[in-house]
């Protein structure tokens, strides 16, 4: 149904670059899952999905691990009425979808060091996205970053300012499940223990 819904609301709606059943499929859905090796599920886990878009990867991984309490977070209204309507359709439980940007929740004390892990793909440059998400995570809380080939290659410079911003960081790569596809290259900031 998330598929078919998906592809739908894609007619009027941009809600994902990728246009094809198949690439859905592959770069969204499958890719998803893949940020499950770097955190483990566990009831109570608070989640956060900054820049939602069409639910990758916080939907995805809520439908595929329901214990998590996951926020999508989608600034745009179109595609906040697109996740809020998947949610209800799939009966999903222990989610819900706020219209906002992560600088908005910063100050926010239902939010301000709340979450266990955070998802976040494109939404742009790593110290940037650091700045923003790291108010929201518990001590010990991780940050979960795809990381492109220019993200892994500035990585070493980007460190000393990782470090001063209080995250570790540490790279990994998710194979990625049996469909010709490459590993999934990921990102993992960890924040101080305070």
């Amino acid at each position: 149904m998330y598929l078919s819904e998906l592809r739908r609301w894609a007619s009027h709606v941009n809600l994902t670059g990728l246009r094809s059943e198949e690439a859905i499929i592959r770069e969204g859905f499958l890719r998803s899952l893949t940020y499950r090796v770097a955190f483990e599920p566990a009831p109570l886990m608070k989640a956060i999905d900054i820049g939602s878009g069409a639910g990758f990867p916080g939907l995805v991984l809520k439908i595929g691990y329901p214990e998590i309490d996951m926020l999508l977070l989608e600034p745009k209204r179109r595609r906040v009425t697109f996740l809020r309507s998947i949610i209800r359709r799939l009966g999903l439980t222990g989610v819900r979808c706020v219209a906002a940007r992560a600088e908005q929740l910063q100050g926010n004390t239902e939010h301000q060091g709340r979450y266990d892990v955070a998802f976040a793909r494109a939404v742009g440059p790593v110290p940037d996205v650091v700045r923003m998400v790291e108010p929201l995570l518990t001590p010990g809380g991780r940050l979960i970053l795809q990381a492109g080939r220019r993200t892994r290659d500035s990585l070493p410079s980007a460190r000393p300012l990782l470090t001063a911003l209080g995250m570790r960081a540490q790279l990994l790569e998710a194979p990625a499940p049996d469909l010709g596809l490459p590993p999934t290259h990921l990102l993992i900031l960890e924040k101080a223990d305070s």
